[in-house]
């Protein structure tokens, strides 16, 4: 199949992954072979090239089991994994409904009026949190009696700490609009059901339950903060609420999408894996006519994300099957550092280079403006390629 990309009518990826390649399909496509038959991704993450391209038959991979999971369950529209997916989705939405509802701005006025001091304020909400337990759980579905209590911790919690906070801002720089009262009192909580959830997400009894642990990791992956994956020493993840402008999101759009005709065909004729990206290729061994696409993990210290490792021997492992084991047509889309570029330089291979801006980034490990290349074992006449690549 020959390859076409229409940024209108592309099928978009289907989750927020670290290192997302959607905006670089601009650079990936006016180098991708002419004519594909089958497609390999072997590190598929938020599938952005996957979905996008054309071919006759799909084969994805990824080590993360959490990912696979999602694409298993969207491949087969699970009915488990969607009863769960709604029932946090309804959550969510009954407690900003409740949040918006309760007006608690008053006393946020009288804390800002030094009516109460702040011992008063922790006093009343704790009270007033305690009259109003059951209204507050009853926002959760009865499937969602597990551990709950830190539910309730979280709004005691969360409520001091945002109104603590918007009377330190006043004193700082001035008074909050009325809206913008409400808006932090309903982030209060919606993060605390972000935390509940995020509990949940890191429970293990919860983890045995396939269909709503992959439920509640597709809602973390979309209410973290900028759509961060980090892990604690105890393995736990700990990125926070995205905030505010997250309260009113919902993934009911995403849930249509997923359930759309044109995904479900797509998936009709893919094969999922969840494998190291050496096993992959030994059970489906790309052929001539064939395209590999490789997006691996980055060559740096943080090379880590969802905890699977990819070390320098497995950048190894990856370069020696490509060099000389690979039948089709390959193309990899990589950070360039010294150690890509002495595993992939001087192999008769075609490398080019462009620069990307990251609009996150973690601890600043990586370059806000960092050289990537993109490294095929194919030569194509290419479009536009002194524009792109000036």
């Amino acid at each position: 199949m020959c390859q076409i990309y229409n940024p209108e009518t592309a099928l978009k990826p289907l989750i927020k992954w670290p290192g997302g390649k959607e905006k670089e399909l601009e650079f990936i496509f006016p180098n991708a072979p002419n004519k594909i038959n089958n497609y390999y991704e072997p590190f598929v993450g938020g599938g952005s090239v996957f979905m996008a391209f054309t071919a006759n038959k799909f084969f994805i991979n990824d080590k993360s089991n959490e990912l696979i999971n999602l694409y298993q369950f969207i491949s087969k529209k699970d009915a488990l994994f969607y009863k769960w997916a709604n029932e946090i989705e309804n959550a969510w939405k009954n407690t900003l409904s409740y949040a918006s509802s309760i007006g608690l701005e008053s006393l946020f006025i009288s804390f800002r009026n030094n009516e109460i001091d702040s011992k008063e304020l922790k006093n009343k909400i704790e009270n007033f949190v305690k009259e109003n337990e059951h209204d507050i759980l009853n926002n959760l579905p009865d499937s969602f009696s597990i551990n709950n209590n830190i539910f309730i911790s979280e709004v005691k919690t969360n409520l001091v700490r945002k109104l603590q906070r918007m009377k330190k801002l006043e004193l700082e720089k001035w008074i909050l609009p009325d809206e913008d009262v409400k808006a932090n009192i309903e982030t209060a909580f919606m993060s605390a059901l972000y935390m509940y959830f995020r509990h949940l997400y890191n429970d293990k009894d919860v983890h045995q339950n396939k269909e709503l642990y992959t439920a509640i990791f597709l809602f973390i992956r979309n209410y973290t903060y900028s759509g961060m994956f980090r892990y604690n020493d105890a393995g736990e993840f700990n990125v926070p609420y995205g905030g505010t402008s997250y309260n009113s999101k919902t993934l009911d759009s995403k849930f249509n999408y997923y359930q759309s005709e044109k995904v479900i065909n797509k998936f009709s004729h893919t094969k999922i894996e969840n494998l190291d990206f050496e096993e992959f290729f030994k059970k489906n061994e790309p052929q001539e006519n064939d395209f590999v696409f490789l997006d691996p993990p980055y060559d740096s210290e943080f090379s880590t994300y969802a905890q699977n490792h990819f070390t320098k021997d497995d950048q190894a492992r990856l370069a020696n099957y490509l060099c000389n084991e690979c039948k089709a047509k390959w193309m990899m889309v990589i950070k360039a550092t010294p150690y890509i570029l002495s595993l992939y330089e001087n192999k008769g291979l075609n490398i080019k280079q462009f620069d990307k801006t990251y609009t996150v980034s973690f601890m600043n490990r990586n370059d806000k403006q960092a050289e990537h290349l993109i490294i095929m074992n194919y030569n194509e006449e290419i479009d536009m390629q002194e524009k792109l690549f000036a």
